[in-house]
């Protein structure tokens, strides 16, 4: 905190000595008609050699304003689309503020307008509803990142997860001269590509892929940054390549190249260390997701909610070791050994569209970690259950991702899009548990548990889109398979100590046991599409989703009796297939004219459910599934974009889910001994009910943000793990089923503004939310409500070329009221700051300091845990191209590092620490490497 404090007195005293406020200049722009020109860049310029000194846009009147600048001479230049750029020198009153005389720009001919533009080049302009930043006017140190330039741009930040933040909004998806960039991941192009090989930056909402092809405004938009490189970036490679070791043997490597034409695009990244750096984080994993990364609504999901919503039949569990994204390891926590290489090659040709990325990773990672749990009984009594492991996981992960889009003609689009996935997970646990209710009455069990697995998954989607000669009348077809296999070894040895148990037979005390499985699944899907345009502002859409799944699951438990014997465990072992039909027709009418866009619609549709288990296969059938479903899930969406870059949005709908299919497999998974999980062949789908508005506004003239949405569910079927606890032993079973009555709400309120144009920016946010949490605890219905309270604050300071500071912090209040145990209600802190500062000092030093400090706290049970981290870096360039760089760098100079948790659910606390990778220190060189030599910025 004391840190903290020092940087904002550092920064204050910054201001007070480099920004001496002198006075104000301000005017306003028209045309020769006398309108207003609005959003007009305005600079100021010295008269010596037109170096840049501020910046700004006139606002709807065309006025512009210039606080606390300098009293010296000056230049001003007004440049607007399509306009003659005017320029003249100012003369400053010796006191006083200076009100400049009017500015009249005039139009341009068109003849000359290539030679105006070039000539009068702005630090940003607006094209339309795209912003503009020329990069050449930001300045950034040699060999920076595209994420150290985007830091400089007004209106974007980059958050603390390295996420791309542009007008309160986070960026969706970054191109590359308009193409994608490894599948559209943006840290991967905001860490990876050289700030000198830029020239400008776009900044705009991008229309849905459907709307793109179709034609039909559907008032979906993605925030999308599009990076245009310069010329001879594109002719040469550029990237660089880095080396560093240090401390306990610890050292860390990584390598970038890229190369770009008219007509490809390939780059090659990898890097390998032993300290912890992956890039493979739950943030990560995140960001790629919500890219819809090589999707760009090719799934061929027609229809609303077509790409996430009621028609997508989940078969392989959605976390990352099986989903064809960039897999989650939480690579962050204990102690790791990482490689990877991912290649990109992009290819774009007389309407010829190829994408193709390939991605190996590879983790050794080691955890030690203790976890702390009481439960709440409905009696109002309570145990805690303690858990002290070591993991070792060795993870490795082959991915492959191919687009091709191919515009046979005007009217014939055809997109093919495949996915492939081979993965192998090596695990071996080490696990001592206690469940404590009083100093007599304990419970004890160590684990032993190792398994192998290989798994691997295709994907292949086909789109056909055509357009009638009709405007607005549009046919879209679509069929994809995806197949998945995983193939499991493990054993799984346990000593339990239960405390009051009578049977000598029950499975929950000593285990020793071969566990064998295999899964597989297949899941077909056929979509269609079809738009009718009525008078021109309304359009009929009407679509068919079909998709089968079947997976079967062959699951053999053994009992080790001696080292030649193994006996088949009849009660563990299942072979299980299953079969999920789906239908769905249904239809919508859309009204979309001036940046109003109005939806209603209405779908029929019906799930089957088929499925038998037994203990072998092909042995006798011990039970079956089949069950069908008919659901109607209306939908309504509005969107209204208006002047001043504001839209607002409001929707309703209904969303159905199958259940996941490890959720039905009726076997128990006893790997832990202590908390048993059981399938439910009878769950039925869950039926949600989704309202949202939302508002978000931008004024490029002042850079002032302002979001606000309110989102809320309630669900009418919800899938819950109902819990069963024995009263003598303690042990839990996990067991899914449906509840209604669950509910969620979520509001959040960001605001963004100017503190000093260009020099100094806020943004602040208000997150508060409601969840309702039904479940049955031994039989008896519970509820869990939980309120929290999320405030943050950001401040971006640049008010010299030679300092930056970004400091923050983040508050949540979580409070648990539970309806059986009131007397057990929880207030959980989490409140953390973090501060990043880069000071450019004499013979080309830089000094970089990052400082995050994390509280938690839960009064409750004396929890109460801070976790000061302090990295800090030290970097000069070399050589008069300033190619190279050598860095000293220190890790956790305070050495308090180690992952923290803290949560309270339906009717238990938690609390979690892993040790991690703390202390040590790096010395290492970096080369960037450019194929035909940039310019300086000037």
């Amino acid at each position: 905190m004391k840190f903290l404090i020092s940087c904002l007195l550092l920064a204050a005293i910054t201001f007070s000595t480099h920004a001496q406020s002198k006075l104000n200049i301000s005017g306003v722009v028209k045309d020769t008609t006398n309108s207003p020109l609005d959003y007009t860049s305005v600079l100021l310029l010295t008269p010596k050699d037109s170096a840049l000194v501020a910046y700004t846009l006139t606002n709807k009147d065309g006025e512009y304003i210039f606080k606390n600048v300098d009293r010296q001479p000056l230049l001003i230049k007004a440049t607007y689309m399509g306009y003659l750029p005017l320029q003249k020198e100012l003369v400053l009153p010796e006191t006083g503020d200076l009100e400049v005389e009017e500015i009249q720009l005039m139009p341009i001919l068109q003849e000359l307008y290539e030679v105006v533009v070039k000539a009068a080049k702005a630090p940003l302009m607006m094209r339309g509803d795209t912003i503009e930043y020329d990069a050449s006017k930001f300045k950034v140190p040699p060999g920076a990142t595209l994420e150290e330039l985007l830091r400089k741009l007004p209106g974007i930040e980059i958050d603390k997860d390295g996420n791309i933040v542009a007008q309160g909004q986070q960026v969706q998806k970054v191109t590359i001269d308009g193409r994608r960039f490894f599948g559209g991941n943006t840290k991967m192009a905001t860490q990876n590509l050289n700030a000198e090989s830029i020239s400008k930056l776009q900044l705009f909402d991008d229309k849905s892929e459907q709307s793109k092809l179709t034609g039909v405004e559907d008032g979906v938009k993605e925030k999308t940054l599009n990076v245009e490189l310069k010329e001879d970036a594109k002719n040469g490679g550029f990237g660089k390549i880095s080396a560093a070791g240090g401390t306990d043997d610890r050292w860390n490597a990584n390598a970038s190249f890229n190369k770009f034409d008219k007509v490809n695009q390939f780059s090659i990244i990898g890097y390998g260390n032993n300290v912890n750096q992956s890039g493979l984080s739950f943030d990560d994993l995140q960001e790629f997701r919500g890219s819809n990364a090589f999707q760009w609504g090719d799934t061929g999901d027609f229809g609303f909610n077509g790409s996430g919503g009621s028609n997508v039949i989940i078969i392989s569990g959605g976390d990352g070791e099986e989903s064809f994204e960039i897999p989650f390891n939480n690579l962050n926590s204990g102690y790791s050994k990482n490689q990877a290489l991912g290649i990109n090659y992009n290819y774009l040709k007389d309407k010829k569209d190829f994408s193709s990325n390939y991605f190996f990773s590879r983790s050794d990672q080691i955890q030690r970690s203790f976890n702390s749990r009481t439960t709440f009984l409905p009696d109002n009594s309570s145990f805690t259950s303690t858990d002290e492991n070591l993991q070792n996981n060795v993870v490795g992960h082959h991915r492959v991702n191919l687009r091709f889009q191919n515009e046979l003609d005007s009217a014939n689009t055809i997109t093919i899009n495949a996915k492939g996935r081979l993965s192998s997970l090596s695990t071996n646990l080490l696990s001592h548990q206690e469940l404590i209710r009083s100093n007599m009455e304990q419970s004890q069990m160590d684990r032993n548990n190792q398994s192998d697995k290989w798994s691997g998954a295709f994907q292949g989607t086909a789109i056909y889109r055509h357009k009638f000669k009709k405007s607005g009348r549009n046919f879209a077809a679509s069929i994809s398979d995806t197949w998945s296999k995983a193939d499991q070894d493990g054993i799984q040895k346990s000593v339990v100590d239960l405390m009051n148990s009578t049977d000598p037979n029950t499975y929950f005390r000593n285990l020793d046991q071969i566990i064998q499985a295999l899964n597989g699944s297949n899941l077909i899907k056929s979509s269609l599409l079809y738009v009718e345009p009525i008078k021109n502002k309304f359009f009929v859409e009407t679509f068919y989703n079909f998709s089968q799944s079947k997976s079967e699951t062959d699951r053999q438990v053994y009992d080790v009796e001696s080292r030649d014997t193994n006996e088949l465990n009849p009660n563990l072992s299942r072979f299980f297939d299953n079969k999920i039909t789906y239908n769905r027709f249904g239809s919508s009418i859309r009204y979309a004219n001036k940046g109003s866009n109005l939806s209603v619609g209405l779908a029929a549709s019906n799930y089957r459910l088929n499925g038998q288990f037994s203990v072998l296969k092909d042995s006798e059938v011990l039970g079956t599934v089949d069950k069908s479903y008919l659901n109607f899930t209306p939908n309504v969406t509005y969107w209204k974009t208006m002047k001043g870059n504001k839209r607002f949005n409001a929707s309703y709908a209904t969303g159905v889910t199958p259940p996941n299919i490890s959720d039905l497999q009726p076997y128990k998974d006893i790997s832990n001994p202590l908390y048993v999980r059981e399938g439910n062949p009878d769950l039925e789908p869950q039926v949600s009910h989704t309202f949202n508005t939302g508002f978000n506004m931008y004024d490029p003239a002042t850079f002032v943000s302002l979001q606000f949405s309110f989102n809320s569910t309630f669900y009418q079927s919800q899938v819950v793990q109902n819990q069963t606890i024995d009263p003598e032993t303690l042990v839990t079973t996990y067991k899914p089923g449906n509840v209604s009555g669950g509910q969620r709400f979520f509001p959040y309120l960001g605001f963004g503004f100017p503190i000093v144009k260009t020099k100094a920016t806020a943004y602040i946010s208000a997150n508060p939310s409601y969840s309702k949490s039904l479940a049955l605890i031994n039989s008896i219905e519970t509820e869990t409500d939980t309120y929290s309270h999320n405030f943050a604050v950001n401040f971006n300071l640049t008010p010299i070329d030679w300092f930056s500071l970004n400091t923050g912090s983040s508050y949540r209040l979580s409070k648990t009221k539970y309806e059986q145990n009131p007397s057990q209600n929880q207030d959980i802190i989490n409140w953390s700051a973090y501060s990043n500062m880069n000071i450019k000092l004499p013979k080309d030093f830089y000094f970089d300091v990052k400082f995050n400090y994390s509280r938690y706290k839960n009064e409750s049970f004396g929890f109460d845990q801070n976790v000061p981290i302090l990295n800090a870096f030290v970097y000069k360039l070399i050589g008069e191209a300033k190619k190279w760089e050598v860095r000293l760098s220190a890790y956790d100079i305070f050495k308090q590092n180690q992952t923290i948790s803290q949560y309270a659910g339906q009717n238990f606390v938690s609390t979690g620490m892993i040790e991690t990778l703390s202390r040590y220190f790096l010395l290492g060189v970096t080369y960037n490497m450019r194929g035909i030599e940039i310019k300086s910025r000037r």
